[in-house]
């Protein structure tokens, strides 16, 4: 992990042009993450605002570009001018607007590195804290109500803990997480909500452990009535006991069912489904997409949650099987090719149509994101939350 090299690395950095005088102190951060942002760019966008500096030397506020000069980083201004140029350069900055990159304004500092042969990648580094900010508001929402606060802060302390999980997870890169749906959607200052700085700060420091050290929190948005046992819904995986599948319902139903996605109804004609399931296995199993012409589908079986354990796709040549949650990668949505919200449904086949009725949203395991806003709203505290859809597992503190 390069986090030790991003705190340490001495650089050197020359100006054209710019105005001196003290630079930004650097940054000690307690609990630090970093983040990719620009992987491999060959020309990185940044905008930097006033009490902007690049290792000692202070750029006016202006859209910079960064490219790769050898082993070296360059720094450009907005005519050209070279403003600093290193093996690797770190932007700090006093202005509370942070440093933009790419469509979003982020916190703390940001690291210029030399990745792949000609490209340069941005590296967000800041405070876990902070991070969550950015994450969290994205992930539940923003501008809720105050009787969703509890489920806001189950939130904070579930992607707390996806994070400091995935720490080192990519062994050699300049950075732990990325701001993509590969981890947590980041998007810095410019999605930070008040409700939910607040239920962050609440929480501070807050992670769920296994016994063994970090939990797997997995997450999603609507389950429908039930969660799904992590083996059911990715096979291969091994069991949790705290990532079984729960009831989650109540006497008058489903705790998330003020979920727009609590039901569901996608409907496809019979040559387009086809088609559709064609493409994604040649993509999922590697195949030529002239062998595969898809004939006919069916479900089969069901797993404990109520899911479809398996999708049967009839062929001129053979019958295949997509499996668990990856069907809902095969049955595609629409021309946008999203996916199928939940594998919790029910498939016809009639009048050359196929129907697909459903409830819920996203893979099943972990909280459920709706559920969570329902239970607060019924008066259920963080602590309850979590203990009920993370069973057996403990809150801890991190150590300052």
């Amino acid at each position: 992990m390069l986090l030790s090299v991003l705190a340490t690395l001495a650089l050197s950095g020359c100006a054209a042009g710019t105005k001196t005088g003290r630079p930004v102190d650097s940054v000690v951060f307690k609990k630090p993450v970093t983040v990719g942002l620009l992987l491999s760019q060959k020309a990185a966008a940044l905008r930097v605002e006033e009490g902007t500096w690049s290792d000692g030397v202070e750029i006016p506020p202006q859209v910079v570009t960064a490219s790769r000069a050898g082993k070296h980083v360059v720094l450009r201004g907005a005519d050209g001018e070279v403003l600093a140029e290193a093996g690797m350069l770190t932007l700090r900055t006093t202005s509370p607007k942070g440093i933009g990159v790419g469509k979003i304004h982020v916190r703390g500092e940001v690291s210029l590195v030399p990745e792949g042969a000609a490209g340069v990648t941005a590296v967000n580094r800041l405070e876990l804290e902070d991070y969550l900010k950015g994450v969290v508001p994205g992930e539940i929402g923003k501008k809720l109500s105050k009787d969703k606060l509890e489920a806001i802060k189950a939130q904070a302390v579930v992607a707390r803990t996806y994070a400091l999980k995935k720490v080192g997870q990519y062994p050699g890169r300049a950075y732990d997480l990325l701001s993509t749906v590969s981890d947590q959607v980041y998007s810095g200052l410019s999605i930070e909500d008040p409700l939910c700085s607040q239920a962050i700060e609440a929480t501070r420091g807050l992670y769920l452990t296994d016994g063994n050290g970090y939990a797997d929190a997995y997450y999603h948005s609507a389950s429908g009535g039930r969660t799904s046992s992590i083996q059911d819904a990715w096979p291969g995986k091994p069991a949790r006991g705290y990532l079984r599948g729960v009831v989650d319902s109540a006497e008058n139903g489903a705790w998330c069912r003020k979920a727009s996605v609590y039901k569901w109804t996608v409907e496809w004609d019979e040559e387009t489904l086809h088609k559709a399931v064609a493409k994604d296995l040649t993509e999922a199993m590697g195949k030529n997409p002239g062998n595969i012409v898809v004939k006919g589908l069916r479900t089969d079986g069901r797993d404990s949650s109520g899911r479809v354990r398996k999708l049967l796709v009839e062929t001129e040549g053979e019958t295949l099987s997509v499996n668990a949650d990856r069907i809902r990668w095969a049955l595609r949505r629409g021309p946008g090719r999203d996916i199928l919200r939940s594998t919790r449904f029910t498939l016809k086949h009639e009048n050359g149509r196929y129907i697909a009725e459903g409830t819920g949203n996203g893979h099943g395991v972990g909280m459920d994101q709706w559920g969570a806003m329902g239970r607060s709203q019924a008066g259920q505290d963080f602590e309850t939350i979590l203990k009920a859809y993370y069973p057996g597992t403990k809150l801890e503190t991190l150590a300052d």
